[in-house]
């Protein structure tokens, strides 16, 4: 009798080792994934910037002071070693992330581009004055008695109300334009939901090797992602050309690691450069 209980007690023990060690291996296969940490960043300076124009998807190119920033911004992301990139198919997207790879030192790293890390569009409203024209013009549609009442009544959320006024514009074709329905302005719904989309894909895609991914897109796409994730450091503040904004996405959320739209890397590269 006491053979057969010692006999059933090792083939107990053994069993639930057997199944501790199961689970163990399971929960240790379920934190396989890695962290990653997205340089989400803006492009350099355009000719529309420098005229005061609204670009959203219309594809203004880099000056000469946007080619130079790529640079700078490469040479202060030098030392991190970027496991992948991302751009918007845009020229000052892709000329932007290219210059950063080639002088950050990592030039062996090829780009990929995704349509939806372009700029908000603004359909019929595209190349025309944003602040003298555009703003002002939203800001009456959507019931405010100044541009000062609008930004002071919207504060961190300007940006998304901006574009939900253009989509409202743009849907009753307040400029008698004969633009296509595919190519009027996106809704602030739609661009938080396709930057979103593309931004978590990118990550866990990234997740089994972890490291750095470099995404460069536009300021107020940017900005509309960011208007989603609760940080309290977020305030909607205008995006300046090469600010970085530093995520980690871990357990499924993208943590702010530091200054939204920082310049320390375009900058360090400057300071570099002389």
């Amino acid at each position: 009798m006491k053979h057969k209980l010692s006999h059933f007690l090792v083939l107990l023990i053994s069993v639930v080792s057997s199944f501790s060690f199961s689970v163990h291996a399971v929960s240790a296969k379920g934190k396989s994934n890695k962290p990653v940490t997205i340089y989400l960043t803006r492009h350099g300076e355009t000719t529309a910037n420098v005229m005061h124009l609204a670009q959203g998807w219309s594809d203004f190119t880099l000056t000469e002071n946007g080619i130079k920033g790529a640079e700078y911004l490469g040479k202060g992301l030098k030392g991190i070693k970027f496991s992948a990139a991302y751009s918007g198919d845009l020229s000052r997207q892709e000329k932007t992330a290219k210059g950063a790879l080639k002088y950050s030192g990592n030039k062996k790293v090829q780009l990929k581009v995704d349509p939806r890390l372009r700029e908000c569009n603004y359909g019929s409203y595209e190349g025309r004055p944003d602040i003298a024209k555009n703003v002002p013009e939203i800001a009456e549609y959507l019931g405010y008695t100044s541009l000062e009442d609008f930004q002071a009544k919207t504060g961190k959320m300007l940006q998304n109300k901006m574009q939900d006024g253009y989509y409202g514009l743009d849907q009753q074709n307040k400029l008698s334009t004969n633009l296509p329905a595919q190519y009027r302005a996106e809704s602030s719904e739609t661009v938080e939901k396709r930057m979103t989309e593309v931004l978590t894909m990118i990550a866990k895609k990234q997740q089994k090797k972890g490291g750095n991914v470099l995404v460069v897109s536009s300021g107020m796409s940017i900005n509309l992602f960011l208007s989603t994730q609760n940080y309290p450091e977020y305030q909607g503040t205008g995006m300046a050309n090469d600010a970085v904004t530093k995520l980690v996405y871990e357990d499924g959320k993208f943590k702010l690691a530091g200054e939204i739209g920082s310049l320390k890397y375009f900058d360090a590269g400057k300071a570099a450069s002389k």
